[in-house]
């Protein structure tokens, strides 16, 4: 997980969130100071999971609080994706 300046944390779930089989594509979510948990973006909300799936790495944040990491499945030959959240 990585953190903001207010004491955010940032991570990645590889399961979880709606669609995706049963077990759902993984998520990518922000835990605030006080523990409150927030959704940023469910994956396989794209047809045919071309917004990736399952992502399997930590994420880096750039100087503007956009975030990236990568899938490990999905995208458009279902081999993963890199991926953006941008604020």
């Amino acid at each position: 997980m990585i953190a903001d300046k207010n004491g955010n944390l940032y991570g990645t779930t590889s399961k979880g969130g709606k669609g995706c089989k049963s077990h759902g594509c993984g998520t990518v979510f922000k835990l605030a100071p006080d523990g409150t948990e927030t959704v940023l973006y469910r994956f396989c909300s794209q047809t045919n999971r071309t917004d990736g799936s399952g992502p399997g790495a930590g994420l880096i944040r750039d100087k503007s609080g956009d975030l990236y990491g990568t899938t490990d499945f999905g995208g458009t030959y279902g081999q993963g994706t890199v991926f953006e959240i941008t604020p």
